[in-house]
């Protein structure tokens, strides 16, 4: 693996890793927050808490993807919103997939319905982390190849 593609798959894990961990966690602290009780979260990790686990495991594992695939996008000329777009489509449907496989496995008959949270997050992630971090990650990438560029071009000049 080249140079400019590894600092992409850092530079996903060094933004979106901490961003990413922080939304999960505060998914289920949240609801006790504004009721002042516990009781709420356990619940959320009761039903959810499994799933979670495996929607955390598969984000780690689809920022290095994810990286990797926006770091090919830059190196085509692709637009910026484009890249940020297929990288958050990337993740979120990793993830969610995950978590709804996961979901499906440990819920038994209901499992269907305690997905529809998973299916409104779905296109909501995806708009949100487009024009967020995806976009701010795409940003920092495509500088990469930028300085990887310039760096190269000196080399064959001198």
């Amino acid at each position: 693996m080249k140079y400019p593609f590894r600092q992409s798959i850092l530079v996903s894990y060094l933004i979106g890793a901490p961003i990413g961990i922080f939304a999960v966690v505060a998914t289920f602290w949240v609801p006790a927050l504004f009721s002042g009780e516990g009781l709420s979260s356990m619940l959320m990790g009761a039903v959810y808490g499994i799933p979670a686990i495996g929607l955390l495991a598969a984000f780690l594992i689809a920022l290095w993807w994810g990286g990797k695939l926006s770091a090919k996008d830059i190196q085509q000329g692709k637009p910026l919103l484009l890249v940020s777009f297929r990288y958050s489509l990337l993740i979120n449907s990793i993830i969610w997939a995950v978590f709804c496989l996961i979901l499906a496995i440990t819920s038994g008959r209901e499992g269907f319905l305690l997905m529809l949270p998973a299916g409104i997050a779905f296109p909501a992630c995806t708009a949100i982390t487009t024009l967020t971090i995806g976009l701010a990650i795409a940003y920092c990438i495509r500088g990469i190849h930028r300085r990887h560029r310039v760096r190269n071009l000196n080399m064959v000049s001198e």
